[in-house]
């Protein structure tokens, strides 16, 4: 989407046409620009569009670049005036003489929305400000659902909505505040424009609309009355003729004097004066009234959002930046989304076009970029020589050579981060693509090997935002991405259950096709020779109803009492690599204790350095509560010999609160290199958490590759059901209450559902979800 790149949208709104969204619209953003802030403008008001003329720019003509429609600068940015550059779209551009109609029906019109929201390439800026038509119409629809589907919870700042004082305006006004409710977008405040009548001939300003309306809707609504705007004839000849405005002498304005020199202002200096609009602007009497309307709305905008937050931070193992000031208080959603991603089957199968190394050349810089589409932040990094393990502030992510694993959860938009990830996979390490015929192409994205996507039933589905409102809905966002998908769910419809979109097994008969999709395992495996058994086995444990008094450990208050200063010390010093010690000014109080907690909890033993000495963990603590940890394990020196040795992850992460208690572990270090039944793993992990009810899933491939492309019948694979072989009907201390069992194409699934022995609880199954 095109509005990636920005950190604030701002809409302005009203039910009624003619009081001056378009002056508002031109004015907030020259004093935005003034403050110093970069800005643009998007005029999606099809039928009357105003913007160019009230820029003066109506001859203008725009430019097609490689990322879409270039949009008009008015101005660029001036640091040493500390004035903000100023850049201009509008379907006004698009007509051929300024009074052409625009004759459109709804869908038309809907469309246009649509693709000036996604084919205008924006620069960084901080406020993009958007100048609607009067109404509620389909504009205004297409345009919400558009920004609230695709737009980051945090970038859609909210609404400035304008009237004008009389009964008959605010009326209709009314309607649009209602708007916003209904829509769940933000009311910053009103502006009351045509406030007052600035007499061009005396000192006078009369209230020539009466007064005070927009202030009174304003209290009915309980939103922020932002000032009353007069009119300024002064200011209709700057937008008009360029003219820098003046003043007859007594000229008073808000409590400033605006009276014009004697010696300003003659015939020949307006000739001669090319000074840009914002500058000019700076003499109009309005400019100090929308100095106080701008930062008033400037304090009602989240000011928690900055672009790339690690740009800059030197990044070796922890981003202090992001890490110092996390806090889970308003955490709710336990239950994650996970995305994986394969380009080849192995790490060394990558494909001739690929970088050495695959992903895991991509700087973290680029990661964060795509990141922030997902909404979450990187907290810390674990570097080995085959994954890199970011720990996040929602959930983690791991980064193979040939593929990536992104699992978050609250209220993340984990798939709108899919498609800057395939562009990334295309453009920064090298993997081929199909879609599209050069990389100038902005839809150019590499072709997947492979993609799966799955989580368990949502707690509370109606909090979820972009395309993860509902499970249908996801699986049209990957429909609408993807060629040749499916999806399943697995386990009760009226308890607690999965959903997933399987990997789909590549096809080597299938030709490459530019395709408006993304094709998925048309790219062969690039390899000599013929590739060894697939060990690929992820096992995940999903608990909730944790036990109370146990889930006390991962709070911070219960942290800190059992956390001395020697174990402090110790645990700053883990982090490092061997020989090495961190002081204090390279670590966080998060990671500290959470290291200590990982440490008494349990979770070190797992896969301890006894077994794995090149183990590393990386946990985190949250404020006041919450755990979160990656653990990259490298295989033991007697496991693999140096040809095919390889490293593999877990990852835990947990919110204790006892109304949304959950827990979760993942990992894909493979039975057969531990030599511990997967029951083992099990009751391990959840002696640990001690949940009332837990799910586990096992994915296992089914064998060799070299009948990756189906040649012969079934009996050259391994038997089916080698998953279903682990010792997982019984798990000491709880009953099985679910068994299902899934023979997909290369991989075989095990599902089991488990219940704690004499626990007593609310009974009742925790759907969350219609289906």
């Amino acid at each position: 989407m095109s509005l990636s790149k920005i950190k604030h949208i701002v809409l302005i709104l009203s039910g009624k046409g003619g009081v001056g969204k378009s002056s508002v619209t031109t004015q907030l953003a020259l004093s935005l620009s003034l403050a110093g802030h970069s800005v643009g403008v998007l005029d999606v008001d099809l039928t009357g569009p105003s913007i160019p003329r009230m820029f003066a720019i109506e001859d203008a003509k725009i430019t097609q670049a490689p990322g879409g429609w270039l949009p008009i600068t008015i101005h660029e940015a001036d640091l040493a005036a500390g004035v903000g550059s100023l850049r201009v779209m509008s379907l006004g551009f698009l007509l051929p003489q300024r009074g052409d109609a625009v004759i459109w029906r709804g869908p038309k019109k809907t469309a246009m929305v649509r693709q000036f929201l996604s084919d205008v390439y924006w620069d960084e800026l901080d406020y993009l400000l958007i100048d609607t038509p009067p109404g509620t119409s389909d504009e205004h629809i297409s345009l919400a659902e558009t920004l609230l589907k695709n737009a980051r919870p945090d970038q859609l700042a909210g609404a400035v909505v304008v009237t004008t004082p009389q009964a008959v305006a605010t009326a209709d006004v009314r309607k649009e505040l209602n708007f916003c409710a209904k829509t769940g977008i933000r009311v910053l405040g009103v502006v009351e424009n045509m406030a007052g009548f600035v007499c061009p001939n005396c000192s006078e300003c009369t209230n020539i609309f009466s007064k005070g309306g927009g202030e009174v809707m304003a209290n009915d609504f309980n939103v922020k009355f932002l000032g009353r705007v007069p009119i300024d004839p002064q200011f209709v000849l700057l937008v008009e003729t360029g003219r820098r405005p003046r003043y007859p002498e007594g000229t008073e304005v808000n409590g400033k004097d605006l009276s014009t020199p004697a010696t300003h202002g003659n015939a020949d200096q307006d000739r001669s004066d090319a000074a840009p609009l914002v500058k000019k602007y700076r003499d109009c009497s309005l400019a100090s009234v929308f100095s106080t309307i701008t930062a008033d709305v400037i304090s009602e905008v989240p000011s928690d959002y900055t672009f790339s937050p690690s740009d800059g931070t030197p990044y070796l193992t922890i981003n202090h930046e992001v890490a110092a000031d996390l806090d889970s208080t308003n955490a709710f959603e336990g239950p994650e989304k996970l995305l994986e991603v394969w380009f080849a089957p192995t790490a060394k199968s990558l494909p001739p076009s690929a970088k050495e190394n695959g992903l895991k050349v991509v700087p973290a810089a680029t990661w964060e970029e795509m990141l922030d589409l997902v909404n979450c932040k990187v907290l810390s990094i674990v570097k080995s020589e085959h994954v890199d393990a970011y720990l996040l502030s929602e959930s983690s992510m791991f980064v193979f050579p040939h593929k990536l694993i992104l699992k978050t959860c609250g209220t993340t938009t984990l798939l709108l981060g899919l498609h800057r990830l395939l562009r990334i996979a295309a453009v920064d390490a090298g993997f081929p693509f199909h879609n599209a015929r050069s990389l100038d192409d902005i839809h150019a994205a590499a072709t997947p090997h492979r993609v799966f996507y799955s989580r368990k039933n949502f707690l509370f589905p109606d909090k979820q935002r972009g395309p993860h409102r509902s499970w249908k809905q996801e699986v049209k966002y990957l429909d609408d991405t993807f060629e040749n998908g499916s999806a399943y769910m697995v386990g009760k419809m009226n308890g607690d259950h999965c959903m997933l979109t399987p990997p789909r097994t590549p096809d080597s008969e299938t030709a490459p096709t530019r395709t408006l999709k993304i094709p998925t395992g048309i790219v062969s495996p690039y390899c000599s020779t013929a590739i060894e058994d697939n060990a690929d086995e992820t096992l995940e444990i999903l608990m909730t109803d944790l036990d109370l008094e146990n889930a006390k450990q991962f709070y911070l208050s219960h942290a800190s009492a059992v956390a001395n200063e020697r174990a402090r010390r110790a645990a700053h010093e883990s982090l490092a690599p061997a020989g090495q010690i961190v002081t204090e000014s390279l670590t966080t109080e998060g990671h500290a204790l959470g290291t200590v907690v990982s440490d008494s909890c349990g979770l070190s033993d797992v896969y301890p350095t006894s077994t794995y000495p090149d183990a590393r963990i990386d946990a985190y603590l949250f404020s006041p509560c919450g755990f979160s940890a990656n653990g990259v394990v490298p295989s033991p020196p007697s496991a693999d010999d140096d040809a095919t040795k390889t490293a593999h992850y877990w990852t835990v992460h947990v919110t204790p609160e006892p109304d949304c208690s959950f827990a979760s572990f993942e990992t894909n270090v493979p039975s057969s290199k531990t030599g511990r039944a997967t029951a083992d793993v099990i009751e391990q992990v959840v002696g640990i958490f001690k949940p009332g009810r837990f799910s586990v899933t096992l994915f296992e491939a089914k064998g060799k590759l070299t009948n990756l492309y189906r040649v012969g019948d079934d009996d050259k694979r391994r038997s089916w059901g080698e998953a279903s072989k682990q010792r997982m009907e019984r798990i000491n201390g709880y009953r099985r209450i679910d068994r299902i069992v899934h023979d997909f194409e290369d991989y075989d699934l095990v599902f089991r559902f488990y219940e704690r022995e004499g626990w007593v609880g609310d009974g009742g199954a925790r759907v969350g979800e219609e289906f």
